[in-house]
């Protein structure tokens, strides 16, 4: 493990420029076939389907109580790999429980395992299978976990471990004298953070003052934090930035309709257009090996044309 997030992988390897991220997915959007009847994908839908698997993430977890920065890892996990790679490459809904098993790995919680983990994102599938166009039960299992899991830490050169904005939040916390609210209501904010491009973009530390300055900005704390960004020559300006990207986040959640008590009639027609992995066999036995495979071939086409 790296001693600070500036020696780390995380800044070296997986610290993005915006128009980068934005180049990946107009590209992967240009790849995906549009009825004439349906409307474009926009690069807000793009977000809100990352939000959506996210949220995935989230509930999975949530059901082993699994603690919420095993949680954030796993998100960061799933926004790196979709950072490079098209949304078509790999099923999000095999991704998503594996990076949250690799996080759970990484971070040292023992009691997730590879059982809990499935049965988690069978239940979350259930939950979700009205929105989503395909099968009616989940169609991966534990192996499928298994070998996507391995492929995973491929694709990140096995640079696992997160520096998450949380650690940064206690410091303020201490160095400003926050009390609880202002403390915990920053930390919801950091949680919403996760659903942004943030994590890919900025550091840890602008992150979790970003998150503070908002959730201070009717609180009598703000002229401290202003006066603090100043005298340790913080650029204010990409703080902004990431409060920018929160504030965004806040508005396209006005307009998500994935969770009750909306019918899920927008998403489910954004989700719709997302290219999905085929399945070659006609035996129904072999279908869920024959879609690991499937995904896995894909991912290896798209790395290749990279």
């Amino acid at each position: 493990m790296a001693s600070s997030y500036w020696k780390s992988s995380q800044f070296d390897q997986w610290l993005f420029d915006r128009q980068e991220l934005l180049s990946v997915r107009l590209r992967d959007i240009s790849s995906w076939s549009i009825n004439n009847n349906s409307s474009p994908i926009t690069e807000d839908d793009y977000l809100k389907i990352l939000i959506f698997y996210s949220n995935i993430i989230q509930y999975i977890g949530e059901q082993y109580k699994v603690r919420q920065q095993v949680i954030a890892t796993g998100i960061v996990y799933l926004k790196r790999f979709y950072a490079r790679y098209p949304l078509k490459s790999i099923d999000p809904w095999l991704l998503c429980p594996t990076c949250l098993f690799l996080a759970a790995k990484v971070e040292e919680f023992s009691t997730l395992n590879h059982p809990r983990v499935c049965n988690a994102a069978a239940a979350t599938y259930k939950k979700y299978v009205h929105l989503l166009g395909g099968p009616n039960e989940y169609p991966y299992q534990i192996k499928h976990i298994l070998e996507c899991e391995f492929y995973l830490l491929e694709i990140m050169d096995c640079c696992l471990i997160v520096y998450h904005p949380y650690r940064s939040l206690d410091m303020y916390t201490r160095e400003f004298q926050i009390d609880q609210q202002l403390f915990e209501a920053s930390w919801r904010i950091i949680n919403d953070s996760l659903k942004t491009d943030a994590p890919l973009l900025y550091p840890p530390y602008e992150i979790a003052l970003a998150c503070l300055l908002l959730a201070a900005t009717y609180r009598d704390k703000m002229a401290l934090l202003k006066q603090y960004m100043i005298d340790a020559q913080i650029d204010v300006e990409r703080i902004y930035e990431v409060v920018k990207h929160l504030l965004k986040y806040y508005e396209l959640m006005t307009t998500y309709d994935a969770d009750s008590p909306h019918e899920g009639k927008q998403i489910k027609e954004i989700l719709s257009k997302i290219p999905k992995p085929k399945v070659l066999s006609n035996d129904s036995s072999q279908s869920n090996d024959q879609t690991t495979t499937t995904t896995t071939q894909q991912n290896s086409n798209n790395t290749n044309n990279n």
